[in-house]
């Protein structure tokens, strides 16, 4: 296994079959490609939707994009903690709320690279002094990408209370995913939910409502754009299967961890995303899901991500 680099653009690369995963430093360690190998033919399962009409930077719907300190969006931006009262910026203005956090599009730096026979990994970093407005708490988030031979992608979130009072954390991933020349309709997504949530006008989960069924979500017929409150597990396993090719896209987190997922489908851009969240929507007010870190406290995550034969989720 080799590592690439050509400026912000990593790639951890197998070059006895060309596979590769590729991150992009400036734009927010952003995962943007992840090419594996099924039945000698290699596919790119990460979507990156209409990045034929905004730069990474920039694009609206935040693909791949790490959300932390907090998770989706805060109603009005604003928020108690501890007794204070705190104004973040409204960067959803059309909603009027502070959306995904401070790293979605944050530059990292690359501080540790390792690649043997059978995995190359590195690790990125963002450093926060605590000098936002609306979040005087900082922190450092780290991120490591591991690409094994096999053709798995470990992917590693570290995050440090770096400041000397209480702080309130939420983390979560943003990735789009979907298979070359397959559309929506011919996907199907299956994870073990209990709950759902429906959002008021500002997209704000207001209505919890039971959602626990064993079969496939297809989405030839339903288009999910919910947040769900998973089963409690130390393996969940998300599979998004291609009726076309018959295969999966699994992800797999701790439903401990991150109790939360998001399912969002873009029908004209073929693509899903997938977020694991370690807290839900508008937290920050509700409580549900809120972690506190405590001076020099760390939280540490991991979520791993391979492709196989449909419906066997085992690694």
């Amino acid at each position: 296994m080799i590592i690439e680099q050509n400026e912000q653009l990593i790639s951890l690369v197998n070059p006895s079959n060309h596979a590769r995963v590729e991150i992009n430093l400036g734009a927010g360690g952003l995962l943007t490609r992840y090419d594996v190998e099924v039945r000698k033919e290699l596919l790119n399962v990460v979507k990156l939707p209409f990045s034929d009409r905004y730069p990474l930077e920039s694009n609206p719907y935040h693909p791949s994009a790490w959300l932390s300190p907090w998770v989706n969006r805060v109603r009005n931006g604003n928020y108690s903690f501890e007794g204070r009262n705190y104004q973040l910026a409204i960067n959803e203005p059309d909603l009027g709320n502070a959306i995904h956090g401070l790293v979605a599009r944050i530059p990292f730096i690359l501080t540790a690279s390792k690649a043997t026979e059978n995995e190359a990994s590195i690790r990125i970093s963002h450093v926060n002094e605590g000098a936002v407005k609306g979040y005087p708490f900082p922190f450092q988030f780290s991120i490591e990408y591991t690409f094994e031979k096999s053709g798995g992608l470990r992917v590693n979130l570290h995050a440090k209370n770096t400041g000397s009072t209480n702080m309130p954390f939420a983390c979560g991933w943003h990735p789009y995913f979907g298979f070359p020349d397959t559309l929506l309709d011919k996907l199907e997504v299956k994870f073990a939910s209990k709950s759902r949530f429906r959002s008021d006008s500002q997209m704000i989960p207001m209505h919890e409502e039971a959602f626990d069924r064993s079969e496939p979500i297809a989405l030839a017929t339903e288009k999910p754009d919910h947040v769900f409150r998973l089963k409690p597990m130390e393996k969940h396993v998300t599979e998004l299967y291609d009726n076309q090719r018959e295969i999966s896209l699994y992800l797999e987190q701790s439903s401990l961890e991150f109790p939360f997922l998001v399912v969002f489908a873009i029908e004209d851009q073929n693509a899903i995303a997938i977020e694991p969240m370690t807290a839900n929507t508008d937290a920050y007010n509700t409580g549900d899901g809120l972690l506190v870190l405590t001076p020099d406290a760390q939280f540490d995550a991991e979520v791993y991500l391979w492709v196989g034969k449909g419906r066997q989720a085992v690694r």
